[in-house]
């Protein structure tokens, strides 16, 4: 209720000074202020850093045709934007998984359950902090309607139609966190949300049920991992501010 309030107010306030300048000069026009914003999160106390594989989140309804190493893909993406920092030596592929010689399957989720063992492997490898998590990918089908309106020249009118029709929307959910090997603690715990729909008739649907998921997959991926790269990084933002002329 008070955030209600709070957002109204803003709005009255809002116009009330949109008014005010649109009567003090000949015209207000809007423009677009590029705003340096800071990252959410200090990476330049890490000198070395290992991403870990991201594991699967265990689901029944989850979808048959994802690639079984997609943990790796995203890890390894993840290595190359982060390597691309200056001053932050990422742990290779390569070097990773010579490391981790066969416990990788122990160690590839940061649940805190497994916080002292993977602390300790972090130690052997000589690192600052520990980037990994786990992913959710799944799809969920619903019916949907489209209306649209032609002209019928029998009743010299236009008349509504519509169709029906399955939308298919895929969801990732990507969960990356980020754990300080001296501390013990975990400096960043996010999770990312992104979705792609589509729409299918019945006939449609069931082949998407077979078909690849690769492209929209990696897409998600893509977003997730651009979004979390922005947030840790500094960057500029557009602000609104309007000028009286």
């Amino acid at each position: 209720m008070n955030q209600t309030i709070e957002v109204l107010c803003l709005l009255v306030l809002t116009s009330i000074m949109i008014t005010v300048l649109i009567g003090c000069g000949d015209s207000v026009r809007k423009i677009n202020i590029p705003v340096k914003v800071d990252s959410q999160i200090d990476l330049g106390q890490y000198k070395n850093l290992v991403v870990l594989p991201f594991t699967a989140v265990p689901r029944r309804n989850m979808l048959a045709n994802v690639p079984v190493d997609t943990g790796n893909e995203i890890a390894l993406t993840l290595r190359y934007k982060l390597g691309r920092r200056k001053g932050l030596n990422v742990i290779s592929t390569q070097e990773t998984f010579l490391m981790l010689d066969g416990e990788i399957s122990a160690v590839n989720t940061l649940a805190k359950a497994n916080v002292d063992r993977v602390i300790s492997i972090g130690e052997y490898m000589n690192v600052d902090a520990i980037v990994g998590g786990n992913y959710d990918f799944y799809a969920v089908s619903q019916p949907r309607r489209a209306y649209s309106e032609r002209y019928s020249r029998t009743l010299q009118r236009y008349v509504t139609y519509h169709q029906d029709y399955l939308e298919k929307t895929y969801v990732l959910s990507l969960r990356i966190q980020i754990l300080d090997v001296a501390t013990k603690e975990f400096v960043w715990d996010e999770l990312y949300n992104r979705r792609a729909s589509e729409a299918h008739s019945l006939g449609s649907m069931i082949i998407s049920e077979v078909a690849p998921t690769n492209s929209i997959l990696k897409n998600l991926i893509q977003q997730a991992l651009r979004k979390f790269i922005r947030e840790i990084s500094p960057h500029y933002e557009t602000e609104y501010r309007f000028l009286v002329q």
